[in-house]
């Protein structure tokens, strides 16, 4: 008998420990994958940091009205246009006067550029085509702001996120070019969405109990440039059914996602009221400010969606999960082409455009 009570005992003490073990093992969430840019722990961590100080500097973003006044009053600014060279909307169909182009696969030579030269590149055309065009690649200025842009700011958002951690003064252009001419713009009309239709929304709170945001610096510095330059090559290949260039995923395809047997984790980065107000069914809100802090959420193994209002934080977000290694991608559009509700996209200007290279 005395037996038995000691093997009891042990039952529940090896139980007993199991259970604190699983218990930590849960409470403490999930690590980082493994990351393909060499950084360490501390880095990975300097990294993470970029979402709370970016939060205190509305994201890194200027409005259009922002950058007109910038060139009207003769700042200096070095405006770089991330779109294609060719197609309907791009680059050489209409620019904002005085924006250089670097279709955003070729970035990443950009940041390693050390003296001025020109290269001859293909492109492809909307038609499949293949057309040439030369870009030119410089130094990028230490002293003056950089304002980057694209359609509607998927890559115009993330180019800044690389740039700001090597040091540089850079800002996303809100919303791309779509809003500074109406013949530029790429949102869908108020009252319809990009999915063609309404998709549904969920109201409530989230469960989830966040951790404070990581804070300190976030800088790596210049010398981390040939490092990050493949984020942009890697970005640059053939997606799925429902994904697109660059890292992004359509609201139909998402909407069909979410209900297959193993469905991607959706992470809403809007804030709490605007979370419960409506949101995806199945989303956890983890606002953008925060996300540094409540990684641990993530589980590395599986897709990551991020979603935004219109994509401005979710494709900053994506930057920065993909430079730690996450299968992250951003809902394109956000949630403005989820359900017209979300559609908040203000009515282009009408500043000045031009065509040609």
């Amino acid at each position: 008998m005395k037996r038995l009570s000691v093997a009891t005992a042990l039952f529940f003490l090896v139980g007993g420990v199991a259970a604190v073990l699983w218990w930590l093992t849960r409470s403490a969430g999930y690590g980082l994958p493994p990351n393909p840019y060499g950084l360490t722990a501390p880095q990975e961590a300097r990294v993470a940091r970029y979402f709370a100080d970016a939060a205190h500097h509305q994201n890194y973003q200027i409005s259009v009205t922002t950058l007109h006044a910038w060139l009207k009053d003769k700042r200096p600014v070095l405006m770089i246009d991330v779109r294609q060279p060719y197609g309907q909307m791009g680059y050489q169909s209409g620019h904002i006067p005085g924006a250089v182009n670097i279709p955003l696969q070729w970035m990443g030579e950009e940041l390693e550029a050390t003296r001025r030269y020109t290269r001859t590149l293909p492109f492809v055309t909307d038609a499949g085509t293949t057309r040439i065009d030369r870009i030119t690649f410089f130094p990028l200025p230490r002293r003056e702001p950089i304002v980057v842009m694209c359609y509607d700011g998927n890559g115009g958002e993330m180019t800044p996120v690389l740039l700001r951690l090597l040091g540089y003064s850079a800002y996303g252009l809100k919303d791309g070019v779509a809003l500074w001419n109406p013949a530029l713009n790429v949102w869908p009309a108020p009252g319809t969405t990009g999915a063609g239709g309404d998709l549904p929304l969920a109201t409530g709170t989230s469960p989830v109990a966040l951790r404070p945001a990581a804070t300190g610096p976030d800088v790596l510095g210049p010398a981390w440039a040939s490092r990050l330059a493949p984020f942009f090559t890697r970005l640059n290949h053939p997606y799925p059914a429902g994904y697109a260039f660059p890292w992004t995923i359509l609201p139909g395809a998402l909407y069909a996602a979410l209900a297959a047997p193993h469905p991607p984790q959706v992470i809403d980065l809007r804030s709490p009221q605007s979370f419960q107000a409506g949101h995806i069914a199945g989303s956890v809100n983890i606002p953008f400010a925060l996300l540094g802090g409540n990684l641990n959420r993530l589980n590395p193994q599986e897709p990551v969606v991020l979603v935004s209002q219109s994509l401005q934080s979710a494709a900053q977000a994506n930057a920065v999960l993909r430079l730690l290694g996450y299968r992250s991608y951003v809902l394109k559009q956000g949630l403005a082409s989820w359900n017209h509700l979300e559609n908040q996209i203000p009515s282009p200007h009408r500043y000045p455009i031009v065509e040609g290279p």
